[in-house]
């Protein structure tokens, strides 16, 4: 599998963000799996851990995919026992998923995601710490 490094885009309170377009083609976010079975590795932003603040962007193209989000290691990911989590997109369909790293956090601080067409958009975004 030829996974693809995501780095999170991390979102700021109370400002605009960056410009998120819904074509793939990003340097290190917003990236289109290229050939089936392609998958996604998500870091968190620099400085940053993966907390319950991760939300995922999917957008499928016209022939429509299933994304895969992997169950993840056994310490840290505690409710990893309930095993991968599957998202249907139909065509041209987009989705929006807040991530419980509780359940996919693998043992290297990451998420991976895989999908089984190519065409799939991934954008990773975390809300920013409040208070």
């Amino acid at each position: 599998m030829a996974v693809e490094p995501v780095t999170c885009e991390l979102l700021t309170l109370n400002t605009r963000s960056t410009d998120f377009v819904a074509t793939g083609g990003g340097t290190l976010n917003n990236l289109v799996a290229t050939t089936p079975a392609d998958g996604w590795e998500i870091s968190p932003p620099s400085g940053e851990t993966m907390g319950e603040r991760l939300i995922l962007r999917l957008i499928a193209d016209a022939t429509g995919d299933t994304a895969v989000v992997k169950a993840g290691d056994r310490y840290p990911a505690q409710r990893a026992d309930l095993g991968d989590m599957n998202v249907v997109l139909a065509a041209s369909d987009v989705r929006y998923i807040a991530i419980e790293t509780s359940r996919f956090l693998q043992n290297d601080g990451k998420i991976i995601v895989t999908c089984t067409d190519a065409g799939t958009i991934l954008l990773a975004m975390m809300l920013p710490k409040t208070g």
